[in-house]
């Protein structure tokens, strides 16, 4: 799959430019098929990054901060994001 083609571009700035947009494109592209792995269990890719943070820590305990500093995407709610988990009955 050329990136050219995939978002109809006919020309990038160098090969720098092109490697990011390709970059983007394919996290997009990732991004995307792991919600439609994870659509049959009803969570989130946040929701599993946490669950997966959890088992590496298991059976001990880890503080939410940590959590928080372990977590893929770092703007993310935690405490809430562990309370829809929590209803879940996942934690």
């Amino acid at each position: 799959m050329e990136i050219d083609r995939e978002i109809q571009q006919k020309k990038f700035d160098n090969d720098r430019h092109r490697a990011r947009v390709n970059l983007l494109f394919t996290a997009s592209w990732l991004t995307g098929e792991m919600k439609t792995f994870l659509e049959p269990y009803d969570i989130t890719p946040k929701q599993f990054n946490i669950l997966r943070i959890l088992r590496g820590q298991h059976p001990g305990t880890v503080a939410i901060e940590e959590v928080r500093g372990r977590m893929i995407d770092r703007m993310s709610d935690v405490s809430r994001i562990i309370d829809r988990l929590v209803q879940k009955e996942l934690v």
